[in-house]
């Protein structure tokens, strides 16, 4: 969603893809924590999806919705608090190093770059004077994962059920087809014809008389 903000217009577009963004970060964070996710969590997350997704012409687009778009929207409300939160990630971004993060040149080099990615356990191993913020990003960083290999499975899961539907489909009708090809359905006319009821046939000897009008005097 939020890469796809670059190809939207209107501001109130562009808008309403951060807020979309925001709310499936919301929504995963919450699924694999099995708890509402907080600000602490969501930050480091939308820090971390902005990295990674890297989308294009980022800071354009932001200039773009705070100079043309309705400033009351951008100061209330969830649009105005997504917002606020994607300028905080992208300002930090703008600030990171080295030195910033407590870590070497070579080590920060190697996290930029997607060389080596820290684990929860390195997270946790931290000095207490680290930036609290990147350390609760990383430790969000194991938790997108296993949720990211959660949907794999489901989705693999979900793509063999409809394999499956299909084949089952598939079968059926075939065996539909074997049967009609087998035994034909033929309707042939009836070798009799038919009688009235009110005919005085005598082979309708079991059938009443036709019936006779009957005069009754006033």
């Amino acid at each position: 969603d939020i890469i796809e903000m670059d190809s939207k217009r209107v501001p109130r577009d562009k808008l309403a893809c951060i807020t979309k963004c925001s709310k499936h970060i919301f929504n995963a964070i919450k699924i694999t924590k099995n708890e509402p996710a907080s600000a602490d969590d969501f930050l480091p997350t939308l820090i971390y999806i902005v990295l990674k997704g890297n989308p294009p012409r980022l800071q354009s687009n932001i200039q773009y919705i705070t100079r043309f778009c309705n400033p009351s929207r951008l100061m209330t409300g969830e649009d105005g608090y997504y917002f606020t939160n994607l300028c905080c990630a992208v300002a930090f971004i703008e600030k990171l190093d080295a030195q910033s993060l407590n870590l070497s040149q070579e080590d920060f080099d190697r996290y930029m770059s997607g060389q080596t990615s820290p684990r929860k356990q390195e997270a946790e191993s931290w000095s207490p004077d680290a930036c609290l913020g990147v350390k609760q990003m990383y430790k969000n960083l194991d938790l997108l994962s296993q949720l990211n290999e959660r949907q794999e499975r489901i989705m693999n899961e979900a793509k063999k059920l409809e394999k499956d539907l299909i084949d089952w489909t598939d079968g059926i009708t075939r065996e539909v087809q074997d049967i009609v090809e087998k035994y034909p359905l033929e309707i042939k006319p009836p070798n009799q014809p038919l009688v009235a009821v009110d005919s005085e046939n005598i082979e309708n000897d079991k059938l009443p008389p036709p019936l006779q009008p009957q005069v009754y005097a006033g």
